[in-house]
């Protein structure tokens, strides 16, 4: 591949890496609301089971449970919020980095074809070098911070799973209710509604992070190569 070209490509990937981040940053916010309806959830089973009284003993065991889940899914969420603000200033810092590194390699070469001095020359190799190993020790940054958001959010399947097994005992608690039966039907639905929307969203959280990671790992490989041939 020619040179330039070459250059132009890993510019255009870093570009594509902020844009991707973004819409990451974007997914991850979609479940600030959950959190908080997950909240709602867990005050709503808690007067059911309340109001049921006596009657609503078992269901009262499940509305703790329903609690805990509430915690663990708005910890994750919260979690997420503040990895995610670094990922996205570190994607943003790498494509300013790198139209920079451009910059200074186009001064470069033009010093090489008008045999401009060796001190201008130096200077401008020397600023492209240090840019180099900027962007190279901001990869590492990135890709680090990828991977914890990717820890942090390592445990959302469980609480899926979790939320699954609640929905539906939840449901079969409230097929025995009598009187009651709307109110702890109306739990189950809601839980069930809630989990499905976070799989859902954590799956698409999944997939920008596997693609994002794989590209950080070509794109240090990229720069590795861009040290070395100087």
């Amino acid at each position: 591949m020619n040179d330039d070209l070459y250059i132009r490509k890993m510019h255009e990937q870093y570009d594509s890496i902020f844009q991707q981040c973004i819409s990451l940053n974007t997914e991850l916010h979609a479940l600030v609301p959950l959190a908080k309806k997950m909240h709602l959830l867990s005050s709503n089973a808690v007067s059911s089971a309340a109001r049921a009284g006596s009657k609503g003993d078992a269901f009262r065991v499940l509305t703790h449970d329903i609690q805990l889940l509430g915690v663990d899914v708005s910890q994750c969420i919260e979690a997420t919020q503040k990895v995610i603000v670094e990922i996205v200033m570190l994607a943003s810092t790498l494509a300013r980095l790198f139209a920079s590194y451009r910059i200074y390699r186009a001064v470069l070469i033009q010093t090489e074809q008008f045999k401009q001095s060796s001190t201008s020359h130096d200077f401008f190799y020397q600023g492209q070098q240090k840019i180099a190993r900027e962007i190279g020790d901001i990869n590492l940054k990135l890709e680090r911070s990828l991977n914890l958001l990717a820890d942090i959010l390592s445990p959302i399947s469980m609480l899926i799973k979790k939320g699954d097994y609640l929905a539906v005992f939840s449901a079969v608690e409230a097929a025995s209710a009598g009187e009651y039966e709307a109110s702890f039907d109306a739990v189950s639905s809601m839980l069930r509604e809630l989990v499905t929307l976070l799989g859902k969203q954590s799956q698409r959280q999944r997939f920008l992070l596997r693609d994002l990671s794989e590209t950080m790992a070509l794109q240090q490989n990229n720069i590795r190569s861009l040290l070395n041939a100087r």
